[in-house]
């Protein structure tokens, strides 16, 4: 399994994000996939990322590009998040649409 610096956590959040969306379980998404619901267990726990071939896979039956799966920012640039911003980002993704929505909101009127 390939390990990483900073998008192992996008990549888990992302996943199990893409696969709530769906309403699917872990194991449905296992199933589908081809691979034991031990994998997807741990990729949403950040423990692992699957190999290219892999996430190329995931990337295609989520209609995702690859740097979406992921969370790659658009526009990317090579620059690292810090801790700080990992763990805001992680926040963000523990949160129910409806709370996202409702940040975002907040988020815009402060830049008014």
């Amino acid at each position: 399994m390939v390990k990483s610096v900073w998008y192992d956590m996008n990549f888990s959040l992302r996943i199990k994000e893409l696969r709530e969306q769906r309403g699917l379980s872990q194991a449905r998404l296992a199933r589908e996939l081809g691979v034991g619901v031990g994998s997807v267990g741990m990729w949403e726990s950040t423990s692992e990322i699957p190999p290219v071939k892999k996430l190329i896979k995931i990337a295609d039956y989520f209609g995702v590009t690859l740097d979406d799966l992921i969370g790659r920012p658009e526009g990317h640039d090579g620059a690292r998040l810090s801790a700080e911003d990992r763990e805001v980002l992680r926040a963000y993704h523990a949160l129910s649409a409806p709370q996202r929505e409702l940040l975002q909101h907040l988020i815009e009127s402060w830049k008014q």
